[in-house]
C-alpha cells in the first residue's frame, strides 16, 4: 500500500520557507528605510509565508488520521 504522508523534505521546506519569509518581514521592517523601499522583498516574504501556512492547513489531517488497526482472521 502506498503511504500517503508527505515526504520529511517537504515538511522541511514548509518550515524553512515560513521562517525564511518571516525573518525577511521582520528585517524589512526594523530596516532604517522606509517599508516601502522594500516593498517586493516584504510581497515576497509574506506569499512564502502564506504558501507555507496554507500548505500546512492543508496537508495537516493527512498528518493526523489514525490508522486503522487490521482485524485478525476468526479462529477456524
Amino acid at each position: 500500500m502506498a503511504d500517503r504522508r508527505a515526504p520529511w523534505w517537504f515538511w522541511t521546506y514548509l518550515v524553512a520557507s515560513f521562517l525564511i519569509g518571516v525573518a525577511v518581514i521582520v528585517m524589512v521592517l526594523l530596516d532604517h528605510e522606509p517599508w516601502w523601499f522594500r516593498l517586493a522583498h516584504l510581497v515576497q516574504a509574506v506569499i512564502l509565508v502564506a504558501i507555507a501556512v496554507f500548505f500546512y492547513l492543508a496537508l495537516g489531517p493527512l498528518r493526523r488520521r489514525r490508522r486503522v488497526k487490521k482485524r485478525s482472521l476468526p479462529p477456524l
